[in-house]
């Protein structure tokens, strides 16, 4: 089998040792790899929000606004993939640069990528937020999710100056034979990418202690509290992806950016997988005919639903809190302050949320 034909600007254009390295190189692969996991990760996703949609279709739910921003995510995932298919199946990526059939459109499509990467996994995070916004009460809480929202928005506005503006002029990012000064975009990812994980952080562990704090049997917090840390699988993804950002190089951009590129778009496939499996508890009952009992248990088996379709709190809440409501999906607090009292027994708390029936 004769070796393929290498692009003989690029070759000359690249230091003699990288070169060669790469002509001796020229058969290696990453394609395969890549392409498979953009469509892979893509059709998870898909179906993740599709059965959120139909979740919320099954309890008769109206479609709120962290709904809208996971489908907002999802839009930015496909422009995403569409970018790296066109770098891998139109422009040579996924080889060694002296393979580059277009280097100057290779170079847009990764700007595309890059630009496309941000919007798409802190939509996930923002709509994860206005979610337990609607669910939880607090002025106190609801502060630390503004907080939060506010510097997942911050941060993404300036990794997405950073990718347009890297270069100055911005043609220097994709035209080489212009003199321009551009920074270090890998750093700038890699200390973004550790922003990224701390908000997931918080995301994860932010309503942990509220759902604790319920007045329910310990067996339903606990299932309240997995359902809610799914969101951890994301955390450790993101983790995973910055020492793969590290080794990005501008030499061999089409080959070194594989990894990067990889579990960039599994981070974002996990990231929307995560946050609309919180929204599944009425389509895994429907599945698993589970109905929440009035004892806070989950029986299996075609029991009958409870009349008031709830799981009853004590006399006196703690904090004051009557649950999640059926139709608003949100705790509201009975007659208490911000800084919470006790409810009066003629206020008996009852967890109405539909996304746990």
């Amino acid at each position: 089998m004769s070796p393929p034909q290498y692009n003989r600007l690029v070759y000359a254009s690249l230091p003699p040792a990288e070169a060669q390295y790469q002509l001796a190189h020229i058969n290696e692969s990453r394609v395969q790899a890549i392409v498979s996991s953009q469509i892979a990760c893509l059709v998870i996703a898909v179906i993740a929000v599709v059965l959120r949609f139909v979740s919320r279709r099954m309890i008769k739910t109206a479609i709120k606004a962290d709904d809208w921003m996971i489908v907002a995510a999802l839009v930015f995932m496909i422009g995403f993939v569409i970018s790296v298919l066109l770098c891998i199946l139109q422009y040579g990526g996924g080889r060694h640069a002296i393979l580059l059939k277009n280097p100057v459109e290779f170079a847009q499509s990764v700007l595309a990528v890059e630009v496309f990467y941000t919007p798409a996994i802190s939509s996930v995070k923002i709509s994860t937020l206005l979610l337990f916004g609607r669910i939880f009460p607090g002025r106190q809480f609801h502060r630390i999710l503004w907080g939060v929202g506010i510097f997942v928005a911050t941060y993404s506005g300036i990794q997405v100056l950073c990718a347009i503006f890297q270069c100055r002029p911005i043609r220097a990012a994709w035209e080489t034979s212009l003199k321009g000064q551009c920074i270090e975009i890998n750093l700038v990812f890699m200390i973004l990418g550790g922003m990224n994980v701390l908000t997931d952080l918080i995301i994860l562990f932010a309503p942990l202690p509220m759902i604790w704090g319920l007045q329910m049997q310990k067996a339903m917090k606990l299932q309240l509290m997995g359902i809610f840390s799914v969101g951890g699988f994301i955390t450790i993804v993101s983790i995973y992806r910055i020492p793969k950002l590290h080794g990005l190089s501008l030499v061999d951009a089409s080959w070194s950016n594989a990894d990067a590129t990889i579990w960039s778009i599994v981070e974002i496939g996990v990231g929307i997988a995560c946050a609309c499996a919180i929204t599944y508890r009425p389509l895994f009952n429907w599945v698993f005919h589970l109905h929440i009992s009035e004892a806070g248990s989950a029986p299996s088996g075609k029991s009958s639903r409870p009349s008031a379709g709830a799981v009853n709190y004590p006399e006196n809440c703690q904090q004051g809190w009557r649950g999640i409501d059926e139709n608003k999906y949100k705790m509201h607090r009975v007659g208490t302050s911000d800084k919470g009292s006790f409810a009066s027994g003629e206020s008996r708390s009852r967890l109405r949320d539909e996304e746990w029936h």
